[in-house]
């Protein structure tokens, strides 16, 4: 080999977060030669810096909702071929709500998911409390979906790494690439800070570095978020479901899209409208990690930037929702304060498609339910299978290109 050639294989798969790593699993599993590049190690960005919670309940109807439920069916996948070391746990998901009107709206949400056949229920404070120990004195009713699950991403994605490690899979970390090689219209690899990583097919899995593609050539409709949640010391731990609540719904699609549907009834107090940096959401999720600490968010800002410095308007809605929630609390020291930059499109589902010689894999705003999806669909792609979502994720669907122009 060259001294200037770090490897060769068939396939490079760029980015070790969720969607590369999976890419990188189903490939090799295809036989795919398969070297990952990553310019920090793996789950360095969004991946690794969320409570891993798998909601189907708010994936609005058709196929979200589909790849959400074949996502559940993917993790039970990796527990039997790498055991039972990330925590699936199947508990089930809570949207509460904390007055009336946030009721009547979620009543004729729970209306909508049963006519698609989700598993949910309203329920009593008293019931609710049964599934959520942690559930809050602020809220007077729920929503219970069985469907919904939870995963340590963490712990996920290091047995992930593992794993194809152990397939053969070669595995760059800290190892920045450059930009593509080509030989005349043919992608042949990437030049990296360390060397050439020759390639016959190379696979972009960049989350919200994607937008730097653009030197490529490739213009993805993808936007840039930087998404927070505060950690907390361990509090008792009990068996929990997943909450949601009503204080921001930014990824709450089948919620969003009800006729009843009323942002300013679900918005938070801090939130903020406007571009770029003026602009605060916040998506309502509260879970425990295994050790029993609150994972606590999440405040979204810093759109279009590649900035991952969670900001102080970000951590004061986390806190003040937090001290409101569970004043009893307030004693517990904050041991993280999670920042990790998310990527999105105009229709809410990733990218998943060939673009100029290349693949990309990208625009996973709820990655961990649609990553293993995505991460198979790009496989069965490359290795020219039939794909039950290929169509639906390709880079011109008629989806993206019309809301687009919404």
């Amino acid at each position: 080999m060259s001294p200037d050639v770090l490897a060769t294989s068939d396939i490079v798969v760029v980015g070790a977060g969720l969607s590369g790593l999976c890419t990188a699993f189903e490939l090799r599993r295809r036989g795919f030669d398969v070297t990952v590049v990553e310019q920090r190690f793996p789950a360095f960005g969004a991946s690794g810096r969320n409570p891993g919670c798998l909601w189907v309940q708010t994936r609005r109807s058709g196929v979200e909702l589909a790849i959400a439920r074949a996502a559940k069916a993917k993790y039970a996948e990796y527990v039997g071929e790498l055991g039972d070391v990330f925590e699936y746990r199947r508990l089930g998901g809570l949207f509460f709500f904390e007055n009336e009107e946030q009721g009547r709206v979620l009543q004729d949400y729970v209306r909508d998911r049963r006519a698609d056949g989700v598993e949910i229920e309203l329920q009593s404070v008293k019931r609710a409390t049964k599934h959520a120990p942690m559930l809050p004195a602020t809220a007077i009713g729920a929503v219970y979906c069985a469907e919904d699950a939870q995963i340590d991403t963490q712990r996920f994605i290091g047995a992930l790494s593992a794993a194809v490690i152990r397939s053969g899979v070669r595995l760059y970390e800290n190892t920045a690439v450059l930009s593509v090689i080509r030989q005349g219209n043919r992608v042949e690899g990437v030049r990296t800070v360390r060397g050439d990583i020759r390639a016959s097919g190379v696979v972009w899995a960049t989350g919200a570095w994607t937008l730097n593609l653009t030197a490529e050539g490739i213009v993805l409709p993808v936007t840039t978020a930087r998404m927070g949640q505060v950690v907390t010391q361990p509090v008792d731990q009990r068996p929990s479901a997943i909450l949601h609540g009503p204080r921001g719904v930014a990824n709450c699609s089948a919620l969003t899209d009800l006729v009843s549907y009323e942002p300013s009834v679900f918005a938070h107090p801090h939130a903020r409208p406007g571009q770029g940096a003026a602009r605060l959401d916040y998506d309502d999720c509260l879970a425990q990690n295994r050790s029993g600490s609150l994972v606590i968010g999440a405040g979204i800002d810093g759109y279009g930037s590649l900035n991952p410095h969670i900001s102080v308007a970000s951590t004061a809605a986390m806190i003040s929702t937090t001290l409101e929630r569970y004043p009893d609390h307030a004693h517990l020291g904050v041991t993280g304060l999670w920042a990790g930059l998310t990527s999105d499109t105009p229709d809410h589902l990733p990218v998943v498609d060939r673009l100029d010689t290349a693949h990309v894999n990208a625009g996973h705003s709820w990655g961990v339910a649609s990553a293993p999806v995505a991460g198979q669909v790009l496989a069965e792609l490359i290795a020219g299978e039939q794909s039950q979502f290929a169509t639906a994720l390709k880079a011109d669907r008629p989806s993206l290109e019309a809301a687009r122009y919404r």
